[in-house]
Parts: structure tokens; C-alpha cells; sequence
């Protein structure tokens, strides 16, 4: 049984784990996959009031784990070296509307989730801190949208709860740019409700939590399902039935010579390499 998802409960306080400290907690689609089923399973737990979404060792989610993405989306060469067929726009659409339903699940989750930030949060990472009911952040975290330099430029699941979230410029901004901000920017910014210092980090999220846990059990998913209404009245759904599909478009881009093609690089040089190129195209000259 894979350990990358782990589950901790204490009395009426769940702890949803993400658990590949070596790589930042890297999410591979199969770790998403297991994480909203877990999700599912304390959610159906009438002893959980209250889920804490955090994850080992020194970061949060440095995101989409991308040499598990290349494999999923069928980019890696064969054990020959022959060049894949490339994937059609049926099988990626396929792949993609199950993303875009596993960060659906965390919106829309039946039971309150906090999420513990430290260390890194990009990517994948930073869109779960963005769609969960709260957030608490050490001052040292780090977070960017630097994923978005892959070739999304603005492109992303949940445009509206960002436009929320962030307002219109500073979503645009956020997003063009991926520049990276530390938790008391995070804070300012909307991104989370409080920045602490790291040695606080845990017992202020464990004290929110246990407040939020002497609501009554019934009141807590009621106050939820209201929530979801009020969401879907701004768009909470259709952002990723249209996210989905700006994603597969988005990462199905034709790159001209001068432009940075991360696969590309990825093919030619590996992936830490890509990324440390990625970095130098888009500094500012």
C-alpha cells in the first residue's frame, strides 16, 4: 500500500498528509488520486469535524511531480528511445477533467480544511492552499505560480475563486509573472488567513482547528453546503469544467525557436536542468 497519502486522527481533528518529503511532496497523479480518496473517507467519518491538510518534512507541495506527469500524459520516450506518438486531444481531455475533479473535491469538500504551510508551495500545491476553507502559513514559506512559465501564462483550473481570492490585478499579476512571495506576503495578498512563525506554525493551525471543532457536528456540514451554494452562484463549478480544458489546450502548445518549450529542454538536458533554464529565460534581462 502506497505510504505517499498518510492519515492521522485525533478525536474530532483529521490529519490529511501528504508524505514524499525527498521530493517536497511532489504529488504524482496517482498521490492526487489517493489524497481526494482519502478526502472522501474523512468526510464520511462522523467522528471528523475538521481536516488539516499539511504535509511532511521541510515543504508543503512543490507540486505536480513532472516526470510522473510526463509518463501519465504518455511524453516519455520508449526503453528503445523511439519518439511517442503524440497523445490525443481525447486522451488528454480524459486526463485532465480528472484533475480538474480531484481540486473540485477539495472546494467543495463537505467538512472544514485548513491547510499548514511550510517550505515550498507551488503548483499543484498552491492551487489546494487556494481552494481550501483556510490557510495558515510560516512567514518562511514560499510560494509562486511559477508553473504557469511553462506555458499557461494566466491558464489555470480556478480563475474565479483567484479573481476572489486575489482581486482581477493581482490575480494577473500572480499568475503572468509566477514571481515567488513568503508567508507574510501570502497573508497580505489573501492567499492565506495568517503568517506565523515556523516554530507556531503547528500549534496555531491545531488550535484553529479545535475551535472550529466545537461547532456541532450537523452545523459544521450545513455552514459547508451553504458555502458551496453561495460558490456556485459565482462560478464555483463551471471554473473547472472550463479549467480542464484551458489546461489541455494550454499544455498542447506549438513553441516558436525563441520561445521556452520546458519539454523541450526537458528532453535534451533532464529535468532539474529544464527548470534551472526555465529560471534564466524568464529573468528579467
Amino acid at each position: 500500500m502506497s505510504t505517499a497519502i498518510l492519515v492521522e486522527r485525533e478525536g474530532p481533528v483529521a490529519k490529511l498528509v501528504m508524505n514524499r518529503p525527498e521530493k517536497h511532496n511532489a504529488l504524482r497523479f496517482a498521490d492526487l488520486d489517493l489524497l481526494v480518496e482519502k478526502l472522501h473517507e474523512l468526510e464520511d467519518d462522523d467522528d471528523v469535524k475538521v481536516i488539516i491538510l499539511k504535509g511532511n518534512g521541510r515543504s508543503f507541495c512543490s507540486g505536480h511531480d513532472y516526470n510522473d506527469a510526463a509518463k501519465s500524459y504518455g511524453l516519455e520516450p520508449g526503453s528503445d528511445g523511439t519518439k511517442p506518438r503524440r497523445p490525443s486531444q481525447r486522451s488528454r481531455l480524459s486526463r485532465d477533467r480528472k484533475l480538474g475533479e480531484n481540486y473540485k473535491a477539495f472546494h467543495f469538500s463537505l467538512k472544514p480544511v485548513i491547510a499548514q504551510v511550510q517550505g515550498v508551495c507551488t503548483g499543484a500545491g498552491m492551487y489546494l492552499v487556494e481552494l481550501v476553507d483556510l490557510a495558515i502559513a510560516a512567514d518562511t514559506a514560499r510560494f509562486s505560480h511559477a508553473e504557469q512559465r511553462l506555458g499557461l501564462a494566466g491558464n489555470t483550473w480556478h480563475l474565479n475563486t483567484q479573481i476572489l481570492e486575489y482581486g482581477p490585478k493581482r490575480a494577473r499579476e500572480i499568475l503572468l509573472l509566477g514571481d515567488e512571495f513568503d508567508g507574510r506576503d501570502a497573508e497580505r495578498f489573501g492567499a492565506v488567513n495568517r503568517s506565523v512563525p515556523e516554530a507556531d506554525l503547528e500549534g496555531t493551525v491545531q488550535e484553529w482547528a479545535e475551535r472550529i471543532a466545537q461547532h456541532p457536528r450537523d452545523a459544521l456540514v450545513t455552514g459547508r453546503a451553504m458555502w458551496q451554494q453561495a460558490m456556485e452562484s459565482l462560478g464555483g463549478s463551471e471554473q473547472f469544467a472550463r479549467g480542464y480544458v484551458g489546461h489541455t489546450l494550454g499544455t498542447n502548445l506549438r513553441f516558436e525557436e525563441d520561445e521556452f518549450n520546458f519539454l523541450r529542454e526537458r528532453s535534451r538536458s533532464g529535468t532539474k536542468n529544464a527548470f534551472a533554464q526555465r529560471e534564466g529565460h524568464y529573468s528579467v534581462k
